[in-house]
Protein backbone atom coordinates (compact mmCIF):
# COMPACT_ATOMS: atom_id res chain seq x y z
CA UNK A 1 0.00 0.00 0.00
CA UNK A 2 1.42 3.57 -0.64
CA UNK A 3 2.65 5.64 2.18
CA UNK A 4 0.40 7.27 3.71
CA UNK A 5 -2.57 5.80 2.42
CA UNK A 6 -2.84 3.19 4.98
CA UNK A 7 -2.56 6.02 8.17
CA UNK A 8 -5.39 7.81 6.05
CA UNK A 9 -7.49 4.62 6.13
CA UNK A 10 -7.02 3.53 9.52
CA UNK A 11 -8.80 7.15 10.36
CA UNK A 12 -11.71 6.45 7.85
CA UNK A 13 -12.31 2.88 9.03
CA UNK A 14 -13.55 2.11 12.88
CA UNK A 15 -13.61 -1.84 13.63
CA UNK A 16 -15.05 -3.64 11.14
CA UNK A 17 -18.01 -3.71 10.61
CA UNK A 18 -19.68 -7.94 10.16
CA UNK A 19 -22.97 -8.39 8.08
CA UNK A 20 -25.48 -8.51 10.89
CA UNK A 21 -28.16 -8.90 8.19
CA UNK A 22 -30.67 -6.34 9.75
CA UNK A 23 -29.81 -6.46 13.61
CA UNK A 24 -29.99 -3.03 15.99
CA UNK A 25 -26.29 -2.89 17.14
CA UNK A 26 -23.33 -0.58 17.19
CA UNK A 27 -20.00 -0.17 18.79
CA UNK A 28 -20.06 -0.57 22.56
CA UNK A 29 -17.16 2.48 22.64
CA UNK A 30 -20.00 5.08 20.64
CA UNK A 31 -21.42 7.91 22.29
CA UNK A 32 -23.66 10.26 21.55
CA UNK A 33 -23.21 13.89 21.66
CA UNK A 34 -25.53 17.22 21.25
CA UNK A 35 -25.12 17.89 17.97
CA UNK A 36 -28.40 17.63 16.18
CA UNK A 37 -27.76 19.75 13.61
CA UNK A 38 -25.64 17.36 12.17
CA UNK A 39 -24.70 19.40 8.63
CA UNK A 40 -28.49 19.34 8.44
CA UNK A 41 -28.68 15.83 8.20
CA UNK A 42 -26.04 15.45 6.02
CA UNK A 43 -23.98 12.27 8.41
CA UNK A 44 -26.17 8.71 9.37
CA UNK A 45 -24.06 7.69 11.19
CA UNK A 46 -21.00 8.70 13.30
CA UNK A 47 -19.55 5.41 11.75
CA UNK A 48 -17.81 5.38 8.39
CA UNK A 49 -20.20 3.69 5.84
CA UNK A 50 -17.01 3.30 3.84
CA UNK A 51 -16.14 0.25 6.56
CA UNK A 52 -19.22 -2.26 5.80
CA UNK A 53 -17.66 -4.96 4.39
CA UNK A 54 -18.84 -4.83 0.63
CA UNK A 55 -17.44 -1.33 0.72
CA UNK A 56 -14.10 -1.36 2.38
CA UNK A 57 -11.98 -3.43 0.13
CA UNK A 58 -12.93 -1.22 -3.14
CA UNK A 59 -12.17 1.48 -1.30
CA UNK A 60 -8.83 0.20 0.08
CA UNK A 61 -7.89 -0.95 -3.77
CA UNK A 62 -9.01 2.65 -4.93
CA UNK A 63 -6.29 3.41 -2.75
CA UNK A 64 -3.75 1.43 -4.18
CA UNK A 65 -4.90 1.35 -7.93
CA UNK A 66 -7.77 4.14 -8.92
CA UNK A 67 -7.64 2.63 -12.69
CA UNK A 68 -8.83 -0.95 -11.90
CA UNK A 69 -11.23 0.39 -9.82
CA UNK A 70 -12.40 2.95 -12.79
CA UNK A 71 -12.15 0.35 -15.27
CA UNK A 72 -15.27 -1.35 -13.48
CA UNK A 73 -17.03 2.03 -13.20
CA UNK A 74 -20.36 1.27 -15.00
CA UNK A 75 -20.41 -2.21 -12.80
CA UNK A 76 -20.50 -0.56 -9.45
CA UNK A 77 -22.74 2.06 -11.09
CA UNK A 78 -24.89 -0.55 -11.76
CA UNK A 79 -24.99 -2.18 -8.49
CA UNK A 80 -25.61 1.54 -6.96
CA UNK A 81 -28.58 1.68 -8.94
CA UNK A 82 -29.95 -2.21 -7.87
CA UNK A 83 -28.85 -1.03 -4.56
CA UNK A 84 -30.92 1.82 -4.85
CA UNK A 85 -34.04 0.49 -6.31
CA UNK A 86 -34.67 -2.40 -3.92
CA UNK A 87 -33.95 -0.45 -0.88
CA UNK A 88 -36.41 2.45 -1.70
CA UNK A 89 -38.66 0.31 -3.19
CA UNK A 90 -38.72 0.43 -7.53
CA UNK A 91 -37.17 4.12 -7.69
CA UNK A 92 -34.55 4.43 -9.78
CA UNK A 93 -31.20 6.94 -9.07
CA UNK A 94 -31.69 8.77 -12.79
CA UNK A 95 -30.20 11.75 -12.79
CA UNK A 96 -26.88 12.59 -10.02
CA UNK A 97 -26.24 15.85 -9.08
CA UNK A 98 -23.93 17.83 -6.35
CA UNK A 99 -26.68 19.28 -4.24
CA UNK A 100 -30.41 18.64 -4.80
CA UNK A 101 -31.47 22.18 -5.78
CA UNK A 102 -28.97 21.53 -8.53
CA UNK A 103 -31.43 18.39 -9.70
CA UNK A 104 -35.07 20.50 -8.99
CA UNK A 105 -34.59 22.77 -11.86
CA UNK A 106 -37.22 23.36 -13.91
CA UNK A 107 -35.23 23.36 -17.42
CA UNK A 108 -33.11 19.78 -16.13
CA UNK A 109 -36.21 18.28 -15.75
CA UNK A 110 -38.07 19.21 -18.59
CA UNK A 111 -35.54 17.46 -20.03
CA UNK A 112 -35.49 14.47 -18.20
CA UNK A 113 -39.04 14.15 -18.60
CA UNK A 114 -38.48 14.19 -22.70
CA UNK A 115 -35.58 11.85 -22.58
CA UNK A 116 -37.84 9.57 -20.46
CA UNK A 117 -40.51 9.59 -23.14
CA UNK A 118 -38.32 9.62 -26.02
CA UNK A 119 -36.48 6.60 -24.96
CA UNK A 120 -39.24 4.85 -23.83
CA UNK A 121 -40.61 1.38 -25.28
CA UNK A 122 -43.77 3.21 -26.47
CA UNK A 123 -41.51 5.48 -28.78
CA UNK A 124 -38.52 2.71 -29.72
CA UNK A 125 -40.97 -0.05 -30.28
CA UNK A 126 -42.69 1.74 -32.50
CA UNK A 127 -41.84 1.19 -36.25
CA UNK A 128 -44.09 4.65 -37.48
CA UNK A 129 -41.67 6.66 -34.24
CA UNK A 130 -38.61 4.56 -33.58
CA UNK A 131 -35.46 7.16 -34.92
CA UNK A 132 -33.95 5.52 -38.66
CA UNK A 133 -30.66 5.37 -39.41
CA UNK A 134 -31.21 7.54 -42.19
CA UNK A 135 -29.12 11.11 -42.67
CA UNK A 136 -32.43 13.03 -43.15
CA UNK A 137 -34.00 11.42 -39.36
CA UNK A 138 -34.17 14.66 -37.88
CA UNK A 139 -36.23 13.09 -34.69
CA UNK A 140 -38.95 15.72 -35.13
CA UNK A 141 -41.33 13.60 -34.69
CA UNK A 142 -40.69 12.11 -31.79
CA UNK A 143 -40.31 15.16 -30.26
CA UNK A 144 -44.14 16.29 -31.74
CA UNK A 145 -45.19 12.54 -30.30
CA UNK A 146 -43.28 13.50 -26.78
CA UNK A 147 -45.12 16.99 -26.62
CA UNK A 148 -48.89 15.58 -27.83
CA UNK A 149 -47.98 12.65 -24.70
CA UNK A 150 -47.30 15.40 -22.23
CA UNK A 151 -49.64 17.50 -23.24
CA UNK A 152 -47.09 20.60 -23.48
CA UNK A 153 -46.52 23.36 -25.97
CA UNK A 154 -43.32 24.96 -27.07
CA UNK A 155 -43.94 27.15 -23.44
CA UNK A 156 -43.25 24.12 -21.83
CA UNK A 157 -39.76 23.13 -23.30
CA UNK A 158 -38.79 27.02 -23.60
CA UNK A 159 -39.68 28.07 -20.15
CA UNK A 160 -40.96 25.20 -17.62
CA UNK A 161 -42.17 26.23 -14.55
CA UNK A 162 -42.97 24.32 -11.48
CA UNK A 163 -45.72 24.74 -8.90
CA UNK A 164 -46.02 23.97 -4.90
CA UNK A 165 -48.21 24.67 -2.60
CA UNK A 166 -48.46 27.65 -0.49
CA UNK A 167 -46.50 26.97 2.45
CA UNK A 168 -45.57 23.28 2.21
CA UNK A 169 -42.08 23.98 0.24
CA UNK A 170 -39.26 26.36 -0.13
CA UNK A 171 -35.24 26.24 -1.44
CA UNK A 172 -32.18 27.59 -0.31
CA UNK A 173 -31.03 28.87 -3.79
CA UNK A 174 -32.20 28.92 -7.65
CA UNK A 175 -35.81 28.95 -8.91
CA UNK A 176 -37.85 27.23 -6.07
CA UNK A 177 -36.08 29.88 -3.24
CA UNK A 178 -38.76 32.07 -4.85
CA UNK A 179 -41.37 30.42 -2.67
CA UNK A 180 -39.32 29.99 0.87
CA UNK A 181 -40.70 32.11 4.00
CA UNK A 182 -36.76 33.59 4.79
CA UNK A 183 -35.99 36.71 3.09
CA UNK A 184 -33.17 35.71 2.66
CA UNK A 185 -33.75 33.17 0.52
CA UNK A 186 -36.36 35.25 -1.54
CA UNK A 187 -33.92 37.77 -2.38
CA UNK A 188 -31.25 35.58 -4.28
CA UNK A 189 -33.85 33.57 -5.81
CA UNK A 190 -32.99 33.12 -9.26
CA UNK A 191 -34.99 32.00 -12.55
CA UNK A 192 -38.80 31.36 -13.50
CA UNK A 193 -40.81 31.95 -10.00
CA UNK A 194 -42.95 28.90 -9.45
CA UNK A 195 -46.64 28.76 -9.31
CA UNK A 196 -48.00 29.01 -6.26
CA UNK A 197 -51.35 26.90 -5.34
CA UNK A 198 -53.32 28.31 -2.16
CA UNK A 199 -55.09 25.56 -0.50
CA UNK A 200 -57.34 25.51 2.64
CA UNK A 201 -59.07 23.10 4.67
CA UNK A 202 -62.33 23.67 2.07
CA UNK A 203 -59.66 23.14 -0.69
CA UNK A 204 -62.13 20.43 -3.21
CA UNK A 205 -60.45 17.83 -5.59
CA UNK A 206 -62.32 19.62 -8.24
CA UNK A 207 -61.35 23.34 -6.82
CA UNK A 208 -57.38 22.00 -7.10
CA UNK A 209 -57.62 20.32 -10.20
CA UNK A 210 -58.54 23.62 -11.34
CA UNK A 211 -55.89 25.35 -9.91
CA UNK A 212 -53.12 23.33 -11.28
CA UNK A 213 -55.00 22.98 -14.61
CA UNK A 214 -54.69 26.60 -15.29
CA UNK A 215 -50.99 26.56 -13.30
CA UNK A 216 -50.42 24.00 -16.90
CA UNK A 217 -51.31 26.69 -18.95
CA UNK A 218 -48.75 29.25 -17.86
CA UNK A 219 -46.09 26.49 -18.23
CA UNK A 220 -46.10 24.11 -15.75
CA UNK A 221 -44.80 20.80 -15.97
CA UNK A 222 -45.09 19.43 -12.50
CA UNK A 223 -45.73 20.07 -8.44
CA UNK A 224 -43.25 19.62 -6.16
CA UNK A 225 -43.74 18.86 -2.40
CA UNK A 226 -42.30 18.06 0.81
CA UNK A 227 -43.62 15.45 2.66
CA UNK A 228 -42.25 17.30 5.95
CA UNK A 229 -41.45 20.73 5.56
CA UNK A 230 -37.66 21.46 6.32
CA UNK A 231 -38.91 24.72 7.50
CA UNK A 232 -41.19 24.06 10.30
CA UNK A 233 -41.39 20.20 10.89
CA UNK A 234 -45.50 20.21 9.56
CA UNK A 235 -46.28 17.14 7.85
CA UNK A 236 -48.17 16.70 4.73
CA UNK A 237 -51.95 15.49 5.38
CA UNK A 238 -52.37 12.07 3.47
CA UNK A 239 -55.64 13.17 2.49
CA UNK A 240 -53.78 16.13 0.45
CA UNK A 241 -50.82 14.15 -0.98
CA UNK A 242 -53.22 11.58 -2.51
CA UNK A 243 -55.56 14.55 -4.06
CA UNK A 244 -52.35 16.17 -4.79
CA UNK A 245 -51.48 12.55 -6.65
CA UNK A 246 -55.06 12.56 -8.50
CA UNK A 247 -54.63 16.06 -9.59
CA UNK A 248 -51.25 15.82 -11.04
CA UNK A 249 -52.34 12.92 -13.41
CA UNK A 250 -55.64 14.09 -14.29
CA UNK A 251 -54.03 16.79 -15.44
CA UNK A 252 -50.95 15.68 -16.83
CA UNK A 253 -48.52 16.75 -14.34
CA UNK A 254 -45.17 15.08 -12.95
CA UNK A 255 -45.77 14.67 -9.55
CA UNK A 256 -42.31 15.34 -7.38
CA UNK A 257 -41.60 14.98 -3.77
CA UNK A 258 -38.67 16.30 -2.16
CA UNK A 259 -36.72 13.82 0.11
CA UNK A 260 -33.35 15.06 0.66
CA UNK A 261 -33.91 15.44 4.60
CA UNK A 262 -36.41 12.97 5.39
CA UNK A 263 -35.40 10.09 3.65
CA UNK A 264 -34.69 6.99 5.66
CA UNK A 265 -34.73 8.84 9.01
CA UNK A 266 -38.64 9.17 8.71
CA UNK A 267 -39.62 5.83 9.36
CA UNK A 268 -39.57 4.14 6.22
CA UNK A 269 -37.31 4.33 3.10
CA UNK A 270 -38.97 7.54 1.73
CA UNK A 271 -41.66 9.45 3.70
CA UNK A 272 -44.46 8.79 1.34
CA UNK A 273 -43.81 5.09 1.27
CA UNK A 274 -44.79 5.44 4.97
CA UNK A 275 -48.32 3.11 5.60
CA UNK A 276 -50.77 5.87 6.10
CA UNK A 277 -50.06 7.58 2.61
CA UNK A 278 -51.09 4.21 1.14
CA UNK A 279 -49.96 2.74 -2.03
CA UNK A 280 -49.67 6.35 -4.28
CA UNK A 281 -46.73 6.60 -6.18
CA UNK A 282 -44.75 10.22 -6.78
CA UNK A 283 -43.14 10.33 -10.72
CA UNK A 284 -40.00 11.45 -9.63
CA UNK A 285 -38.36 12.18 -6.11
CA UNK A 286 -35.68 14.26 -5.38
CA UNK A 287 -32.78 12.96 -2.82
CA UNK A 288 -29.58 14.07 -1.52
CA UNK A 289 -28.14 15.32 2.03
CA UNK A 290 -27.29 12.12 3.99
CA UNK A 291 -27.21 9.65 1.29
CA UNK A 292 -24.04 10.60 0.08
CA UNK A 293 -24.61 11.90 -3.61
CA UNK A 294 -27.62 14.23 -4.70
CA UNK A 295 -30.19 14.12 -7.61
CA UNK A 296 -33.76 12.66 -9.31
CA UNK A 297 -34.85 9.27 -8.99
CA UNK A 298 -37.80 7.96 -11.05
CA UNK A 299 -40.34 5.55 -11.19
CA UNK A 300 -41.19 3.84 -14.07
CA UNK A 301 -44.57 2.38 -12.69
CA UNK A 302 -46.27 6.01 -12.05
CA UNK A 303 -49.39 7.53 -13.09
CA UNK A 304 -47.21 9.66 -15.67
CA UNK A 305 -44.56 6.92 -16.65
CA UNK A 306 -46.76 3.71 -16.64
CA UNK A 307 -48.29 4.44 -20.28
CA UNK A 308 -44.94 4.53 -21.99
CA UNK A 309 -44.35 0.51 -21.20
CA UNK A 310 -41.63 0.01 -19.44
CA UNK A 311 -41.70 -3.26 -18.35
CA UNK A 312 -38.96 -4.71 -19.01
CA UNK A 313 -35.74 -4.21 -16.89
CA UNK A 314 -33.43 -3.99 -19.81
CA UNK A 315 -35.71 -1.12 -21.30
CA UNK A 316 -35.71 0.89 -17.95
CA UNK A 317 -31.64 0.34 -17.98
CA UNK A 318 -31.33 1.48 -21.78
CA UNK A 319 -33.43 4.61 -20.69
CA UNK A 320 -31.10 5.25 -17.60
CA UNK A 321 -28.07 4.62 -19.69
CA UNK A 322 -29.22 7.44 -22.69
CA UNK A 323 -29.84 9.97 -19.42
CA UNK A 324 -26.28 9.44 -18.15
CA UNK A 325 -24.64 9.24 -21.19
CA UNK A 326 -25.38 12.88 -21.44
CA UNK A 327 -22.83 13.99 -18.57
CA UNK A 328 -19.13 12.93 -18.71
CA UNK A 329 -19.64 10.83 -15.63
CA UNK A 330 -22.34 10.81 -13.58
CA UNK A 331 -20.90 10.87 -10.04
CA UNK A 332 -16.78 10.45 -8.93
CA UNK A 333 -15.93 6.79 -7.49
CA UNK A 334 -15.23 8.22 -3.98
CA UNK A 335 -18.92 9.74 -3.74
CA UNK A 336 -19.88 6.43 -6.22
CA UNK A 337 -19.18 4.10 -2.78
CA UNK A 338 -19.94 6.36 -0.16
CA UNK A 339 -23.34 5.98 -1.39
CA UNK A 340 -23.62 2.42 -1.84
CA UNK A 341 -22.18 2.15 1.59
CA UNK A 342 -24.82 4.55 2.95
CA UNK A 343 -27.67 2.07 1.44
CA UNK A 344 -25.52 -1.07 2.49
CA UNK A 345 -25.33 0.08 6.13
CA UNK A 346 -28.79 1.59 6.28
CA UNK A 347 -29.76 -2.09 5.43
CA UNK A 348 -27.47 -4.00 7.91
CA UNK A 349 -27.91 -1.86 10.79
CA UNK A 350 -31.82 -1.19 9.80
CA UNK A 351 -31.84 2.32 10.30
CA UNK A 352 -35.53 2.53 9.07
CA UNK A 353 -36.46 1.01 11.82
CA UNK A 354 -34.27 2.67 14.41
CA UNK A 355 -35.37 6.17 13.37
CA UNK A 356 -38.47 5.27 14.91
CA UNK A 357 -37.01 4.07 18.19
CA UNK A 358 -34.88 7.30 18.37
CA UNK A 359 -38.29 9.27 17.40
CA UNK A 360 -39.85 7.60 20.47
CA UNK A 361 -36.34 7.70 22.76
CA UNK A 362 -36.14 11.52 21.69
CA UNK A 363 -40.05 12.38 22.35
CA UNK A 364 -40.35 10.93 25.40
CA UNK A 365 -37.05 12.58 26.81
CA UNK A 366 -38.38 16.01 25.56
CA UNK A 367 -41.61 15.61 27.06
CA UNK A 368 -39.66 15.05 30.78
CA UNK A 369 -38.29 18.44 30.56
CA UNK A 370 -41.06 20.19 28.32
CA UNK A 371 -44.44 18.30 29.41
CA UNK A 372 -46.80 18.71 26.64
CA UNK A 373 -44.39 20.72 24.44
CA UNK A 374 -45.55 19.87 20.80
CA UNK A 375 -43.36 18.23 18.51
CA UNK A 376 -43.24 18.06 15.09
CA UNK A 377 -42.10 15.79 11.92
CA UNK A 378 -41.86 12.33 11.54
CA UNK A 379 -39.11 9.64 12.91
CA UNK A 380 -35.99 11.06 13.49
CA UNK A 381 -36.46 14.21 11.80
CA UNK A 382 -38.12 16.43 14.73
CA UNK A 383 -39.12 19.62 14.94
CA UNK A 384 -39.75 21.82 18.07
CA UNK A 385 -39.99 25.12 19.73
CA UNK A 386 -36.63 26.73 19.38
CA UNK A 387 -36.81 28.30 22.72
CA UNK A 388 -37.46 24.95 23.98
CA UNK A 389 -34.36 23.63 21.95
CA UNK A 390 -32.02 26.40 23.63
CA UNK A 391 -32.59 25.55 27.36
CA UNK A 392 -31.63 21.78 26.52
CA UNK A 393 -28.10 23.36 25.03
CA UNK A 394 -28.04 21.33 21.95
CA UNK A 395 -27.09 22.44 18.68
CA UNK A 396 -29.77 22.28 16.16
CA UNK A 397 -30.68 23.27 12.70
CA UNK A 398 -32.15 26.95 13.04
CA UNK A 399 -33.91 29.32 10.68
CA UNK A 400 -32.71 32.70 11.69
CA UNK A 401 -36.61 34.08 11.64
CA UNK A 402 -38.47 30.85 12.24
CA UNK A 403 -39.60 30.16 15.44
CA UNK A 404 -38.98 26.14 15.30
CA UNK A 405 -35.50 24.20 14.97
CA UNK A 406 -34.67 20.68 13.24
CA UNK A 407 -33.23 17.82 15.16
CA UNK A 408 -31.78 16.04 13.08
CA UNK A 409 -29.84 12.82 15.20
CA UNK A 410 -27.73 10.57 13.67
CA UNK A 411 -29.08 7.46 13.56
CA UNK A 412 -26.68 4.86 15.72
CA UNK A 413 -28.32 2.72 17.97
CA UNK A 414 -27.12 4.48 21.04
CA UNK A 415 -29.27 7.57 20.12
CA UNK A 416 -31.88 5.12 20.97
CA UNK A 417 -30.92 4.70 24.56
CA UNK A 418 -32.50 6.90 26.83
CA UNK A 419 -30.14 6.37 29.75
CA UNK A 420 -26.89 7.01 27.07
CA UNK A 421 -28.87 10.73 25.78
CA UNK A 422 -29.14 11.63 29.75
CA UNK A 423 -25.23 10.49 30.49
CA UNK A 424 -23.73 12.35 27.16
CA UNK A 425 -26.82 14.98 25.79
CA UNK A 426 -28.64 16.40 28.30
CA UNK A 427 -29.00 17.34 31.49
CA UNK A 428 -26.56 18.31 34.86
CA UNK A 429 -25.06 14.45 33.55
CA UNK A 430 -23.96 15.32 30.12
CA UNK A 431 -21.23 18.04 31.38
CA UNK A 432 -18.67 15.49 31.52
CA UNK A 433 -19.12 14.49 28.27
CA UNK A 434 -19.13 17.92 27.21
CA UNK A 435 -15.77 19.00 28.86
CA UNK A 436 -14.03 15.94 27.43
CA UNK A 437 -15.27 17.57 23.63
CA UNK A 438 -14.36 20.70 24.66
CA UNK A 439 -10.38 19.66 25.98
CA UNK A 440 -10.30 17.64 22.50
CA UNK A 441 -11.55 21.05 20.59
CA UNK A 442 -8.32 22.66 22.83
CA UNK A 443 -6.06 20.50 22.05
CA UNK A 444 -7.06 20.32 18.19
CA UNK A 445 -7.90 23.91 17.72
CA UNK A 446 -11.41 23.52 16.85
CA UNK A 447 -14.37 24.86 17.74
CA UNK A 448 -18.06 23.08 18.55
CA UNK A 449 -19.31 23.11 14.74
CA UNK A 450 -22.36 25.12 14.84
CA UNK A 451 -23.71 28.68 15.78
CA UNK A 452 -26.13 27.62 18.84
CA UNK A 453 -28.47 30.55 18.14
CA UNK A 454 -28.46 30.64 14.13
CA UNK A 455 -27.18 27.31 13.22
CA UNK A 456 -24.13 28.28 10.05
CA UNK A 457 -20.91 28.10 11.07
CA UNK A 458 -19.66 28.66 14.31
CA UNK A 459 -16.49 31.09 14.04
CA UNK A 460 -16.30 32.82 17.16
CA UNK A 461 -13.25 32.13 19.47
CA UNK A 462 -15.70 33.07 22.18
CA UNK A 463 -17.13 30.01 22.86
CA UNK A 464 -18.84 27.98 25.80
CA UNK A 465 -15.88 25.49 27.83
CA UNK A 466 -18.36 24.30 29.92
CA UNK A 467 -21.78 23.61 27.54
CA UNK A 468 -19.17 23.03 24.29
CA UNK A 469 -21.60 25.35 22.21
CA UNK A 470 -20.64 27.74 19.84
CA UNK A 471 -21.74 31.15 17.83
CA UNK A 472 -21.19 32.88 14.61
CA UNK A 473 -19.58 36.89 14.99
CA UNK A 474 -23.38 38.14 14.21
CA UNK A 475 -23.70 40.81 16.82
CA UNK A 476 -27.17 39.92 17.30
CA UNK A 477 -25.72 35.74 17.90
CA UNK A 478 -23.19 37.03 20.21
CA UNK A 479 -25.08 38.89 22.63
CA UNK A 480 -27.71 36.08 22.63
CA UNK A 481 -25.12 33.64 23.25
CA UNK A 482 -23.38 35.78 25.73
CA UNK A 483 -26.54 35.68 27.92
CA UNK A 484 -27.26 31.86 27.69
CA UNK A 485 -26.97 30.12 31.38
CA UNK A 486 -24.93 26.87 31.34
CA UNK A 487 -25.91 23.71 31.66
Amino acid sequence: MPFGISSVLSRIFPPFRGNSHGTDRAPSDLLPDHDLHNSWGCNYSSQSVLNHERIRPLWEQYGRDPTEVRRNYHNLLREYTALFRNFFDGYYPISLHAHVSDALLPTTVSSLIQNTCATSPLVLNNPALAPSSSAAEDGKKIQQFVLDFLGWEQLHVEHPKFAVVQGLYGAAFGPLAHASKEWEMQIIASGPKPIVVHVDEYMTREGLSASLAQAKTQGCIAVVADIVSTEDGSVLSPELFKMLRTCCTENKLWFIVDEALAAIRCGSPFAFQRSEYGNEKPDLVAFGKGLGTSGIAINFDSPMTRPLGFVQEEDIHQTLMYWRALVSRPVAIPVLLEAMGVLYTAQTENWVQRSIKIEQTFHSIIQAYSPGEPVKGLGAFLALDKDISMQLHVMAGVRRRCPWVRWLPKLDAVNADREALEDHVFGPRSKNRRAKLSAEAEETGTLPQWCFVCGIEATSENWCRTCFLGCCKNEVCEDVFGSHNCI
